[in-house]
């Protein structure tokens, strides 16, 4: 598949992101904290799924933090700190009508514009005689995601929420991912953006999915978090 680098997508498609656990004061806001790498990671994941499956099927995936969980993973792209909430994705859950039309979003920092830039996104590798085979994002083993929820004051609030849910339709997997790529090819240090919502668009930046009106904020930032063995001593 080749996805293109220098410009947005036209259109966005909802999703709804919310928490699950005993949060003593009410969850304002999520902060989704990516390394370049996961980034990459969990962009390429999203468009494989977008391949694989139907409009029908639904399917749920979660992701279990690095040190905490006995086998943790990165099924979609990524490892998760160990400060961080189980991340729950959800396909094709969303009842909603799940494309925006409407425009108001802001655009993302693309250093390209009208340039010929794509990106290539092959099949995935298959194991081969028993060797375990790496996909580029996994080598340097620094895809990672560090998830914090604040609270209305700014308080961080984490450690009282046990599960992030994140759930969006298969015709949204292209247009999402396609916005994490040129992101990525766009990287740069303590860089965020606060995802548009249904009744705040004007607020918020175009990475391919606008979130339902009864979803937490969320932003999604950029920053180097180190190596997986950094976490988790088994690595």
């Amino acid at each position: 598949m080749i996805i293109n680098l220098t410009e947005s997508v036209p259109r966005l498609n909802l999703a709804k992101i919310y928490t699950i656990g005993n949060l003593q004061a009410k969850a304002n806001q999520i902060e989704f904290t990516f390394s370049r790498e996961a980034i990459i990671g969990f962009a390429t994941e999203l468009l494989w799924m977008y391949q694989d499956i139907s409009d029908n099927k639904r399917l749920v995936l979660s992701t279990h933090q690095l040190k905490v969980d006995p086998a943790p993973n990165q099924v979609i792209g990524f490892y998760l700190t160990p400060t961080s909430p189980v991340l729950t994705l959800k396909i094709n859950t969303l009842t909603e009508e799940d494309k925006c039309e409407c425009e108001g979003w802001r655009e993302i920092n693309i250093k390209r514009k009208n340039s010929n830039h794509y990106y290539c996104v092959r099949e995935p590798l298959t194991e081969d005689e028993g060797l375990i085979l790496l996909e580029s994002y996994e080598l340097s083993k620094r895809n990672i995601l560090n998830i914090k929820v604040l609270n209305e004051r700014n308080e961080d609030v984490t450690e009282d929420c046990s599960t992030i849910v994140f759930e969006i339709n298969r015709s949204g997997l292209k247009e999402f991912a396609t916005m994490l790529l040129v992101w990525a090819d766009n990287y740069s240090e303590q860089e965020e953006y606060i995802l548009p919502q249904l009744q705040t668009i004007k607020q918020g930046y175009n990475l391919g999915v606008m979130l339902t009106q009864d979803s937490i904020s969320t932003k999604f930032r950029c920053q180097d978090l180190g190596t997986v063995s950094d976490y988790d001593e088994r690595f």
